[in-house]
């Protein structure tokens, strides 16, 4: 069996990308063929990228062949999906709303924008497979016959969540502060001013001896200037931290962050599964979130939920998350029964289990 995988871009440390490579591992392992196609990639990512041109000039043809389509923006590639005489699976990973980016970059808007229009257009397909319940239901509303739907999760590894941590950035922040916690880009749909404003609050109001740790690369010079407005704003400066403002942080940074958090939070109203929920769960960090978009299904009831922005009362939920002692281990315990559902293999079955179904 060849299993073809056709992607907009090849990014090292993208969560698309990460999928992609962890569907060809695991299809590989099996003993199938798999291959990998993309319109651009970086270039660590060169290796792995056979080149839609190869693609098109034969694979394409063959009936017997599986593509995986991973619908994540808009790229001119779909029309090799919508000529391709594979069988056709689709995988959503959602697409942000081109009104959370247009006030800040309306093209990057524009595109999203195409995407969600294409949605429509690629239904005709054997199966499609949200990463997300919530990605899943939008292929629904979209027009995708719910019967050819389902679920295959983001493969979390959670042996690389494991791994060696720095310990003097573990030590550092290890003062005795209650250090809360937000992990992903800073854009404007993850609503990181929303966190500002609440930090805000607690910090001046609940516990001044506080910091707040915004671990993630940003995106826009116009979105940066915002959040620095607001951090100036409220006299911030020494008590918010932005690590790997323009290049991200290490993975041995990264796992000191974790370890070190008293609470995760994230004010998000748009999210197509939310990896670092899960992260936290796997370091036993009790989470506050926006029960937005797909946060709800990824936290399966194993968080603190808000749909309101009421600063004083969130102020008192973080108060009471990063103190209670028999609230954080209740959630603690959620979260380690919540994070077995997306075991690797658990997920690797449910692979199989559809791809065998088309054959």
């Amino acid at each position: 069996m060849r299993v073809h995988q056709i992607c907009a871009r090849l990014q090292f440390g993208d969560a698309v990308t990460g999928q992609v490579l962890r569907i060809h591992e695991t299809v590989s392992s099996w003993g199938w063929e798999s291959f990998i196609y993309a319109t651009a990639h970086d270039a660590r990512m060169a290796p792995t990228d056979e080149g839609l041109e190869a693609y098109r000039k034969g694979p394409m043809r063959s009936r017997e062949d599986i593509l995986v389509y991973h619908l994540s923006v808009y790229d001119e590639n779909h029309r090799l999906y919508l000529d391709s005489r594979n069988r056709k699976v689709l995988i959503y990973h959602n697409i942000t709303p081109p009104e959370f980016l247009a006030p800040y970059d309306p093209h990057l808007a524009e595109v999203c924008r195409r995407g969600r229009e294409l949605m429509p257009r690629l239904r005709d397909c054997d199966l499609a497979l949200g990463d997300s319940e919530y990605n899943r239901l939008e292929l629904v509303e979209a027009g995708f016959a719910a019967e050819k739907t389902g679920v295959l999760p983001i493969f979390v590894d959670t042996g690389a969540l494991g791994g060696e941590y720095s310990r003097p950035l573990y030590r550092e922040l290890s003062d005795g502060r209650v250090n809360l916690l937000f992990v992903g880009r800073m854009v404007p749909n993850k609503r990181v001013e929303d966190l500002i404003d609440l930090f805000a609050v607690y910090n001046g109001r609940v516990n001044a001896y506080s910091r707040l740790l915004l671990v993630g690369t940003t995106w826009s010079v116009a979105y940066n200037a915002e959040l620095a407005r607001r951090i100036r704003k409220y006299g911030l400066q020494g008590a918010v931290s932005i690590p790997g403002w323009s290049w991200g942080v290490s993975d041995e940074d990264l796992r000191a962050f974790y370890r070190a958090a008293s609470v995760f939070i994230t004010c998000s109203r748009h999210e197509g599964f939310c990896v670092p929920l899960l992260e936290a769960m796997y370091f036993k960090v009790p989470v506050l979130a926006r029960a937005d978009a797909a946060v709800p299904f990824t936290l399966g009831g194993a968080g603190m939920t808000f749909r309101e922005i009421d600063l004083p009362l969130l102020a008192e939920a973080v108060h009471e998350l990063a103190n209670d002692a028999e609230l954080r281990a209740a959630l603690t315990e959620e979260g380690t029964r919540r994070l077995a559902d997306f075991d690797p293999a658990r997920t690797a079955e449910t692979l199989r289990s559809y791809l065998e179904g088309l054959v």
